[in-house]
């Protein structure tokens, strides 16, 4: 893709925060293929060690931007997270590419099995605490599509509350297989390609793709904080072109072998050049990252909407709020459609559609995307609460939200 850009960056120096997994690829892949200098940026890729730090590092300004897990901003902007420094979207770098995964041994007393419908491996889980069994999980980040996902996973087989039989834990995503191998977890949920290294080490059983529980949730986005977008607007805007003319070439060529030769140069994960060629070509044992593009590469406000939704769930926030105002703040639409028009791509008509429909209207020319939960009810952005009380969640859950 021929870039041309007419944004002139206040600054033109950036450093860039991102996690060693497989969707850290757009980033990668701007500079490899000069898409930052095209823009008129001088760009510093910088591998953080866990989530924690990568957003403790953005908040206080040693980041100018970075990946983000896709609740992350919203946790910041509301100060859920115990930092609040609010912080906004203008992307969204991936879908997908996460899978729940157990140990084998853990999988086999439960009596999981290959290609097990994902509503009966929960009930198989959900039978297996009741009668007494024990489980510790493990996410990558409290404010993370992984943390909901898992939960919402435990939900279809009906455990809706925490319960007494299930311990949680954290720890960055590199360290999961290692904690499997020790015993110290039974089983977690976590991005690619430490599920397929789990299961090609002969220690874990993939349970699902989170994809099938939500597919067309966003995984990462692009983060910065709310003062940096406002101090760079047109920084901020080069630097969504760059990444966005990136996820337009990963998704529309066959890039898996130079791709998979940019991470294993880059030794961006420690696992073996054919497994990670292996995940980016569908052959991994959960779902290939998604590298989103056109209106799919647009942070919906309902996506947003849903992750805040969450934090209510499991009383990460606990006060009144407006899901509107919050989304709002959070989602740089504005900023996304300047970048997408430097590009001659469409912008988004709505910054809201019902998630979880299926496929939905979000351009003014017709263009759908798609957002299925693998149950409903569905996500209407008009009526939040409606939302929580259909998923029998808690009445002061359902209370604490000011209609959209």
């Amino acid at each position: 893709m021929n870039v041309m850009l007419p944004f002139r960056p206040e600054i033109s120096s950036l450093t860039i925060g991102y996690m060693p997994l497989l969707d850290s690829a757009p980033l990668l892949w701007a500079a490899h293929r000069g898409y930052f200098r095209a823009a008129g940026l001088d760009v510093e890729l910088v591998r953080e060690v866990s989530w924690a730090s990568l957003r403790d590092r953005l908040a206080y300004g040693a980041l100018d931007a970075a990946q983000c897990l896709a609740p992350m901003p919203v946790a910041a902007t509301l100060g859920a997270d115990g930092v609040g420094v609010p912080m906004v979207t203008g992307l969204c770098l991936s879908q997908g590419g996460s899978a729940i995964t157990f140990s084998r041994s853990m999988a086999a007393r439960i009596g999981l099995k290959e290609n097990m419908e994902v509503t009966v491996s929960a009930a198989a889980v959900a039978d297996y605490v009741r009668c007494g069994g024990r489980l510790r999980l493990a996410y990558v980040f409290p404010f993370s599509m992984h943390h909901y996902l898992l939960r919402d996973w435990l939900a279809l087989g009906g455990i809706d509350e925490d319960h007494p039989g299930i311990e949680y834990s954290v720890a960055p995503p590199p360290q999961m297989v290692r904690l499997l191998e020790s015993g110290a977890v039974d089983g977690f949920c976590v991005g690619e390609p430490w599920n397929t290294a789990a299961v090609k080490g002969g220690l874990g059983f993939a349970v699902t793709p989170t994809s099938r529980i939500w597919d067309g949730g966003a995984e990462k986005v692009l983060g910065v904080t709310r003062e940096w977008a406002q101090l760079f607007p047109q920084t901020h805007r080069a630097m969504i072109a760059a990444i966005l003319a990136a996820l337009q070439e990963l998704s529309g060529r066959n890039v898996a072998r130079e791709l998979t030769q940019l991470l294993h140069k880059l030794q961006v994960v420690a696992v073996p050049e054919s497994w990670i060629e292996a995940v980016l070509r569908g052959q991994g044992v959960g779902s290939a990252p998604r590298f989103v593009s056109g209106l799919e590469a647009f942070p919906r406000r309902s996506q947003l909407m849903w992750c805040a939704l969450q934090m209510l769930r499991w009383r990460q926030w606990q006060q009144p709020l407006s899901l509107a105002a919050l989304t709002s703040s959070v989602c740089d639409m504005q900023a996304y459609c300047d970048a997408a028009r430097a590009l001659g791509m469409p912008g988004p008509a709505v910054d809201c559609v019902t998630e979880g429909a299926g496929y939905v209207v979000i351009g003014a020319d017709g263009t759908t995307v798609s957002s299925r939960f693998i149950r409903g009810p569905v996500l209407d952005p008009a009526d939040p609460a409606a939302y929580l009380a259909a998923r029998g969640w808690p009445g002061e859950a359902a209370r604490a939200v000011a209609r959209a």
